[in-house]
């Protein structure tokens, strides 16, 4: 049975969705170039090992897949439409794409103060 480090998890969580805003960023600045093609990072779950490979702290418990990708990959995007430049972004997808590292980000700051507030009510101050 291995460990569960959730500083490290919500860490590269972190580090992950500053990744994917950056390249939403990027994709909205040059919406407009002739030719630009659209780029994501691969889902969280297959881009990390530590969330592709789930621990198992019981046998009766679920035995999941194990990644084989560490790290963060950036990839073209399929696109929803093709623009008269050439280029692949959509604004309407890179919103709804922004919306979610938004909502994202919240989630990851909010485990983490549940986690800190029972390690103080535990612990003391």
């Amino acid at each position: 049975m291995s460990e569960i480090f959730l500083n490290k998890l919500s860490a590269d969580n972190a580090n992950w969705l500053s990744v994917r805003q950056s390249l939403v960023s990027s994709n909205i600045a040059n919406a407009k170039t002739h030719g630009y093609k659209a780029l994501d990072v691969k889902e969280m779950s297959e881009a990390s090992n530590s969330f592709s490979s789930m621990v198992r702290t019981h046998e009766r418990h679920i035995q999941a897949g194990v990644g084989t990708s560490a790290g963060i990959r950036i990839e073209r995007e399929t696109p929803w439409e093709t623009n008269h430049s050439g280029g692949t972004v959509s604004l309407p997808q890179e919103m709804i794409k922004a919306g979610e590292v938004a909502s994202a980000y919240q989630l990851n700051t909010s485990v983490m103060k549940s986690f800190h507030r029972m390690f103080i009510s535990v612990f003391g101050n």
